[in-house]
């Protein structure tokens, strides 16, 4: 598969201690440079935002993976902020599939 045909996904672990981390990408995934969400969601809070189309549909499917309680939305980049009692193993294949799903791209986990 081509890079064109994938979603490229840096995981950057070394970023925010071991509640936080980053997702970069080479799609644009929000059309604001940074929009912050604590989850769950207040509707109003996404209504009122600039993360555009793709950006509103990944914070609405991360808003029902359990154990996310931030999300951090840039241009190229996801952070996610876990709830302490979770672990990533719990909820990293389910922040994975938001974003394949919102892309519609399979994706390729390329470790920072």
């Amino acid at each position: 598969m081509s890079e064109y045909d994938t979603l490229i996904v840096k995981i950057d672990r070394r970023t925010g201690g071991r509640r936080y981390r980053q997702y970069y990408v080479r799609t644009r995934i929000c059309d604001s440079s940074l929009e912050m969400f604590e989850l769950p969601l207040n509707i109003y809070l996404l209504k009122d935002s600039n993360v555009g189309y793709l950006g509103h549909e990944l914070v609405l499917k991360l808003n029902e993976v359990d154990g996310i309680e931030e999300v951090y939305l840039s241009p190229f980049c996801l952070g996610i902020g876990k709830n302490p009692a979770f672990d990533w193993e719990d909820i990293e294949a389910d922040i994975l599939f938001s974003l394949e799903t919102v892309v519609g791209k399979p994706v390729e986990i390329k470790r920072a």
